[in-house]
């Protein structure tokens, strides 16, 4: 049946063809022997003269003038179109190469011809490519193979053989077009019809390169180019990576990935053998049913492996960098920026429990290098997603993964970061040159970012500097700081080394003998004292005591180093001022080595992060904890007998919580999970689509007047050169999901104006829209002078569309400052009608409205402590002193995970009560 097809298209070329030259030789040839015969030549044979023609032409109008006259016209006709054919057989002849390659070429030409200059084209092309269809090359493609070892393009398992055989059947292909051997599993054309029952179908899967054609991959692949209708009979209805159809059986565009039908017979296993070794070897490259799509498995005698089908495969592969550069000052290590990645979640928690109700401050912005370092290490993080066979953005490629939670890197070597053991060698190490406190300055920000990493447990490696050299590395750190210990003195330095190295010959000596007792967490955690840095710069005094300490100096226990004062058997870095080592006796694999290193500009950015990731300030010396204000005490005669111990307060509620009406086609649901709801249904639509997508669609509702497509690709971290093409399937995958939601087909759903996207305003409506919009009106200019009676309504309203934090569902980094931002407007507006009730005379009517906004607020945010301590000054006043002791311990628990407590004035909100509970 396939080779009749084959043969009916052929025919069909071949009519159109006929037909064609027909009709065109016909118009060219037929048409002026016509007028020839029936009016002769248009000109009048008895006019001589101009003065002749002027009297013939003031006679009266007669039938053999009118005849003359339509001669006339016809002739001209035919002269233009005569003029036309040679115009378009010029430029069929010109695009003949483009024609060969892409047959829509004939397509668009029409499209762009005026009505009375396409009947010329229509000809001519149609001759042209039914020429085309009919004439293919002899010879084949680049991926032809010429031999039994030629290298194919990869194919990729897309459907297991028939599961019902219940054999594990693997197919290979062809050498070489033509007949090939029954017990080779090839398929010959010949004995189609006749091995039908006994053939084992395997699809798979082809990626296509510039210049396939199906004739091609049909003679590569199944052993014969008139197969060709097969492949695409399998493939017209598929839709592409880039969103097209196969509807033209000439048109192939790189990057489409087309099944392929092979058909081979099944080998059987000798008779009396049932064991799989008896089954014949395959001599070429197999691909096994197993595997996972677009993965080649070569067995031990397979041929040479192909080569890859896209640079995507060789991405996937691609060793991301180690470093981060800023600028050409600083440089740093992907393990130091996952410590400043995990610096920003306290550093945005502690940023909240600071500030302060009414504060109409933004949250200040962070360093934009750290905003790099995290952007990079979150990627890092992030590329441990399984690989896309299909996907619909590409990414940059991302850094290396960071090291362990407890490893410090010093420098890259290689492209590969260098552990702080390496300096952990007997004598010690000293840094010498231009660039030796930038390192140093760089050291001890990987040590402190390492300790954020492994918090809320204790930093596992610690460094002791005296307070004048850490005073010039890192300024305005106090003096005892997570991993860092500022010293008064070097001697003091050298003494805190000591009794690190006697707390692990202690440690060691307890192991040993207790070693044939069983071990515990607690004694291992005991015995793991950890590594010390003793960093400094020895005055000549001190030398003698720095030297013997660094003859002790081993990996994973000490390591001491000096800065510009070299200790006699120390090892010599003498360090460039960009991070270039030299060391005198290096073996030449290690000459490539260069150290981290930041300026005190960089330091210092990195420095506030850190010390707000803690809630302290530079030069900020700690206080005791001061008592809460007098009004936030609560009266004396504020006590009532005691009532009833309550139960945990009910979950949070509000007056409405159901879905808001729907004004629009689309609504996106953007404040806690990415959600999309279609007008009249009641079930969410879109949740099979990708999270890439998701991520897409929350930007654009974060950003409701457009972004460019340089702020899309940065945000989402696309490929510059793909960035156009990845913005293209994500429209795209967003028409198709919502075109079959709503039926709406003729409006882009995500607008294009330029370079500029957008949600469309008329047909996508956003929670976080409307939850902006309901603030404002509560809050707005002419509402500042009326009751706060007249906001809360608008609150409600506004808290109703707060579902949770923005983006909940996904980890996005940039989402991290919006997250930040809409919650620090959604608890200031409770915290300020929960302040109004708690200091107006408005009665227990307006503090129960407000109650349940606090609750469900601090059941999203456990960890905000002003909602907290609101919510127990109003259920105190109300009463419900149980209600309010839970509150606190919600509030304790949530805080104690991230190693923390609560500040002095929320606890003692409940100490009024001691005294009543204990008569």
């Amino acid at each position: 049946m396939t080779y009749h097809s084959a043969l009916r298209e052929r025919l069909t070329a071949g009519l159109t063809v006929l037909s064609t030259l027909s009709f065109t030789l016909a118009l060219l040839a037929g048409m002026p022997y016509v007028l020839w015969w029936a009016t002769g030549v248009p000109w009048p044979d008895r006019i001589s003269s101009w003065h002749e023609l002027g009297e013939r032409l003031a006679e009266p109008i007669s039938d053999p003038l009118v005849i003359d006259l339509l001669a006339l016209v016809g002739w001209v006709c035919w002269a233009a179109f005569a003029c036309t054919v040679i115009r378009e057989i010029c430029w069929y002849t010109a695009h003949l190469p483009q024609l060969l390659h892409d047959r829509r070429t004939h397509k668009d030409h029409l499209a762009t011809l005026p009505v009375k200059g396409s009947l010329a084209a229509l000809c001519i092309g149609t001759l042209v490519v039914a020429l085309l269809s009919l004439w293919r090359p002899s010879t084949a493609s680049a991926q032809q193979p010429t031999s039994a070892h030629t290298v194919r393009p990869p194919i990729a398992l897309t459907a297991p053989l028939n599961p019902s055989t219940g054999q594990k059947t693997t197919g290979r292909m062809p050498a070489a077009p033509g007949p090939a051997k029954p017990a080779t599993g090839a398929f010959h054309p010949g004995h189609a019809e006749r091995d039908a029952d006994a053939a084992v179908v395997q699809h798979v899967e082809y990626a296509v390169r510039e210049g396939d054609t199906l004739w091609d991959i049909a003679r590569t692949h199944l052993g014969d180019a008139l197969k060709w209708p097969r492949i695409y009979a399998l493939n017209k209805d598929r839709v592409q990576p880039d969103g097209d159809q196969l509807t033209d059986p000439d048109l192939l565009k790189p990057g489409w990935r087309l099944t392929i039908p092979v058909s081979h017979r099944p080998t059987s296993p000798p008779a009396g053998s049932q064991t799989p070794s008896a089954q014949p070897a395959p001599t070429g490259p197999t691909l096994d049913p197993n595997a996972a799509a677009g993965q080649q498995v070569d067995r031990p005698h397979a041929a040479p492996r192909p080569r890859q089908d896209s640079h995507v495969a060789d991405r996937t592969r691609e060793k991301g960098p180690a470093a981060l550069g800023f600028g050409e000052a600083s440089l740093i290590g992907i393990t130091a920026a996952a410590g400043l990645l995990a610096a920003r979640r306290y550093w945005y928690l502690h940023q909240r429990r600071l500030r302060r109700p009414g504060d109409d401050a933004p949250v200040p912005a962070l360093s934009p290098l750290v905003d790099k370092a995290a952007q990079a290490a979150h990627a890092a993080t992030q590329s441990r997603r399984p690989h896309d066979p299909e996907p619909l953005v590409t990414r940059r490629t991302p850094p290396q993964q960071p090291r362990s939670a407890d490893t410090v890197t010093i420098g890259v070597d290689a492209n590969t970061e260098v552990p702080l053991d390496a300096l952990a060698t007997a004598g010690g190490c000293t840094w010498t040159g231009p660039g030796a406190e930038d390192a140093a300055r760089a050291l001890l920000t990987g040590l402190l970012t390492a300790a954020e990493r492994q918090r809320p447990g204790p930093p596992r490696l610690r460094a002791v500097v005296p307070e004048e050299l850490a005073a010039r590395l890192l300024p305005g750190l106090p003096p005892q700081f997570t991993a860092l210990t500022q010293t008064t003195d070097t001697a003091h330095a050298v003494r805190e080394a000591e009794h690190h190295l006697i707390a692990h010959v202690r440690a060691q000596h307890e192991h040993d003998t207790s070693a044939t007792a069983p071990a515990t967490a607690d004694s291992a955690g005991e015995t793991d004292l950890g590594t010390l840095l003793l960093l400094t710069t020895p005055e000549p005094a001190h030398l003698g005591q720095v030297h013997a300490m660094a003859a002790r100096s081993r990996p994973g226990i000490l390591t001491v180093l000096t800065l510009d004062t070299l200790l006699p058997d120390a090892e010599h870095w003498h360090i460039a001022t960009d991070g270039t080592t030299t060391r005198p006796g290096a073996h030449p694999q290690h000459a490539g080595l260069k150290l981290f290193r930041l300026t005190p500009d960089a330091g210092h950015d990195m420095t506030q992060v850190l010390l707000g990731a803690h809630g302290q300030r530079p030069n900020l010396r700690i206080l005791p904890a001061q008592s809460p204000p007098p009004h936030d005490k609560q009266p004396e005669t504020a006590a009532a007998p005691e009532p009833e111990e309550e139960a945990e307060p009910r979950g949070p509620h509000l007056a409405n919580t159901s879905r808001p009406t729907q004004a629009k086609p689309v609504r996106l649901h953007v404040l806690g999970s990415i959600t999309l709801f279609a007008r009249g249904h009641d079930d969410p639509v879109g949740t099979s689509l990708r999270p890439e997508v998701h991520e897409f669609l929350a930007l654009l509702a974060a950003h409701p007047t457009g972004l460019l497509v340089t702020d899309i690709a940065d945000k989402l971290q696309l490929e510059p050169d793909t960035a156009q093409n990845a913005l293209k399937n994500l429209r795209r995958a967003v028409r198709r999901a919502l075109r079959a939601a709503t039926g709406i087909t003729a409006q882009e759903f995500i607008l294009r104006q330029g370079e500029l996207h957008k949600l469309h305003p008329e047909l996508v409506e956003t929670d976080l829209a409307d939850f902006t919009r309901a603030l404002q009106q509560a809050f707005s200019a002419n509402r500042a002078q009326e009751s706060e009676k007249e906001a809360l309504p608008a609150v409600r309203e506004a808290l109703n569309h707060y579902r949770g934090p923005f983006a909940q569902s996904g980890d996005y980094l940039w989402a991290d400052a919006i997250r930040e931002h809409l919650t620090t407007q959604a608890t200031d507006a409770a915290l300020r009608l929960a302040h109004q009730a708690e200091h107006t005379a408005a009665g227990p009517h307006q503090r129960d409205a407000v109650l349940p906004l606090l609750e469900r607020l601090g059941a999203i945010h456990p960890d905000h402590e002003r909602l907290v301590q609101h919510t127990i000054r109003l259920y105190q006043a109300a009463g419900r002193h149980g209600a309010a002791r839970h509150t606190y311990a919600r509030l304790e628990r949530h805080l104690a995970e991230l190693g923390l407590e609560p500040d002095p004035a929320t606890h003692a909100l409940l100490t009024p009560r001691t005294p009543h509970r204990s008569r």
